[in-house]
């Protein structure tokens, strides 16, 4: 269920707090992000070493996705504001440079999306995408998410403009 061919989405491991610390304090994704500051690596460890995998208690659901068989880490996909009284949660994905453009994204959400639906049951699964993150938009939309709302210029920027919040969702059943 979370495997394809060529894709694995795992259980975050204590082992994992290196690629955490490397993929947190990407300064160029801070920008999609709430992320002002870099995360130390005792902090990164401490987080995976005490993180609650049950999404509905946690409010949330870190994945790792690794290529499948040879285990090279690709990215980390999560759900997040998961709520289980109304059956709904947001995506957040992030590929590694290296891995970009050849379909990861699209095979893991798609990975995601199936475990979301027929294990945790959710309703629907929503995006907040940077209106001028084209990449991303390009992808949900192309998933048949659809455009659901605007936040006009909620997203501040690093050349103090601020850019809207575009939520995207999609009913998966």
């Amino acid at each position: 269920m979370l495997h394809s061919t060529r894709l694995h989405l795992r259980a975050l491991e204590p082992s994992d707090a290196d690629f955490l610390y490397e993929v947190e304090n990407d300064h160029e994704a801070w920008r999609y992000s709430d992320t002002v500051a870099p995360l130390s690596r005792k902090v990164l460890r401490e987080y995976a070493l005490t993180y609650d995998a049950d999404p509905f208690s946690a409010g949330q659901l870190r994945l790792v996705i690794t290529e499948e068989g040879n285990n090279n880490l690709v990215g980390i996909i999560d759900l997040y504001e998961v709520t289980s009284r109304h059956l709904r949660a947001f995506i957040g994905i992030y590929i590694c440079k290296e891995f970009r453009g050849k379909g990861y994204a699209e095979e893991a959400v798609r990975l995601l999306e199936d475990y979301a639906h027929n294990t945790l049951h959710l309703h629907q699964l929503g995006a907040k995408v940077d209106a001028t993150h084209t990449t991303a938009l390009k992808l949900f939309q192309d998933m048949g998410y659809k455009l659901s709302g605007t936040l006009e210029e909620w997203i501040s920027t690093p050349d103090g403009k601020f850019n809207d919040l575009l939520i995207l969702t999609k009913k998966l059943y």
